[in-house]
């Protein structure tokens, strides 16, 4: 029995042929920047629905935990349950530490291997309290939407209505003539605009690899994918040049998906366990694709992988005894993405390997109901060998219901902007200055475009 309706299978065929089509079928030989020296690897973790991530980094001194409780009502963490960080070189006057799922963020963070970026949020161009409540400055396109605030992050453009991602400019920069095959740009985590080039385009693996395009979730007689494949072979000699290039394309992603499961047969066992959850079995999967890039192509000096976790727009018992949705999500990210450095270290290259969270806004300090709402500003985590961790980049936010640093609703005005963070990280992945104006359009709007977490 075939358990896929007729239309997830025309949406998957389509899927697969819009994935493969551009950028997977450049034959011409990859000529790469020439900034490509040795190996790198971005990995982004997107937290879909927005981190209430002023529960994740806590302020821990007396006075600055008295206004965050006062704040945050039943949400608030109490100074004995959150886990101190003692940053490096940071200094405001406060203590902070973290949420109490995160044991091993708090190990990582004092092993130097991970940094917080402070309040980082969606901006035009940096923004005060009166310009914001005046209208007086540029606002981010749609601000507070889901939609519109994810491609705002992953596009990393405020102005809104950029049909790339950052990962996608970076990568049509670095591989200018196109891309090895398989693709360098990998998702686990579905389709996303991160990703997304003019040229180089992502290819698409599942967490047990590449899937059949002919009937994927199909449990039959081999038969019939056989007869399939062989509708396919036929309409590749068909005289309608878009059911030609459609059958040529399902072609071509048989053959890649083919040489990606090939190479996965020779992945490594991992001496720390990943845990069983969703996102460790996708970052499983990306340490899987690290050890046997070279299979694949030894032209694979750079690559960018996309992983995600939902479940983030806790409007509801985001605390609540017994659910506590936002404890267990922090507890899976902070499981995963332990076992995933764990992983790079045991392969060598965690100094060329660097994760980071991202996710579309914070949430209100002020519960509405049993959650929060839609925010702004907001923490982020990365994590890596070259990371300069062990310390808070940017400036924490004052966490109390008169802040200067919020607006209506307890929504926290970013003070480092994701055009900041994202070429912070791009610039380490070997874009030079003016390529980095090139992928991030406002970034001269701002003071820095290195906060300095990369070494």
């Amino acid at each position: 029995m075939i358990n896929n309706s007729r239309r997830t299978f025309l949406k998957t065929q389509l899927a697969l042929g819009t994935c493969l089509a551009t950028g997977l079928d450049v034959i011409s030989a990859p000529v790469q920047s020439a900034n490509l020296q040795g190996y790198k690897a971005l990995v982004c973790v997107y937290l879909a629905g927005g981190n209430d991530s002023y529960n994740m980094f806590v302020p821990m001194s007396a006075s600055a935990h008295a206004d965050y409780a006062t704040a945050r009502q039943f949400l608030a963490l109490q100074r004995s349950q959150i886990l101190p960080a003692t940053p490096a070189t940071y200094s405001d006057g406060q203590a902070y530490g973290f949420h109490p799922a995160m044991p091993q963020t708090q190990r990582l963070f004092g092993e130097g291997e991970l940094a917080v970026i402070a309040n980082v949020g969606s901006l035009i161009r940096p923004i005060t309290k009166l310009e914001y409540e005046s209208r007086t400055a540029p606002l981010p396109a749609q601000l507070f939407s889901h939609n519109d605030q994810t491609d705002s992050w992953l596009a990393a453009d405020a102005r809104g209505a950029a049909g790339v991602g950052w990962a996608g400019r970076t990568m049509d920069i670095m591989y200018p003539n196109g891309a090895p095959q398989p693709s360098p740009s990998i998702s686990i985590g579905g389709n996303s605009l991160w990703q997304t080039g003019r040229r180089v385009r992502s290819f698409e693996v599942g967490t047990n690899g590449v899937g059949s395009q002919y009937f994927p979730n199909h449990r039959g007689p081999i038969k019939l994918r056989d007869a399939f494949r062989a509708m396919h072979l036929s309409a590749a000699q068909n005289s309608n040049l878009l059911v030609r290039e459609h059958a040529l394309t399902l072609e071509r992603a048989e053959a890649f998906g083919n040489n990606v499961n090939a190479a996965l047969e020779f992945a490594p066992g991992f001496s720390t366990p990943f845990p069983e959850n969703r996102l460790s079995e996708q970052l499983r999967m990306v340490a899987n694709l690290v050890a046997v890039r070279d299979r694949l192509d030894t032209n694979l000096n750079r690559q960018v992988y996309f992983v995600r976790i939902g479940g983030w727009d806790t409007h509801n018992e985001q605390a609540a005894a017994g659910t506590n949705v936002h404890a267990n999500l922090l507890q899976q990210v902070d499981q995963s993405l332990s076992a995933f450095h764990s992983a790079m270290t045991e392969l060598g290259v965690a100094d060329s390997v660097t994760a980071f969270t991202a996710t579309e806004f914070g949430r209100t300090l002020t519960p509405n109901g049993s959650g929060t709402d839609h925010g702004w500003g907001g923490h982020s985590l990365v994590i890596g060998g070259a990371v300069r961790g062990g310390d808070i980049y940017g400036r924490m936010p004052q966490i109390s219901l008169d802040s200067g640093d919020a607006v209506r609703g307890g929504r926290m005005i970013p003070t480092v902007s994701v055009d900041q963070y994202s070429a912070t990280l791009a610039g380490w992945f070997g874009l030079s200055e003016a390529e980095l104006g090139a992928v991030f359009p406002n970034l001269g709007n701002f003071p820095t475009g290195d906060l300095g977490f990369m070494g």
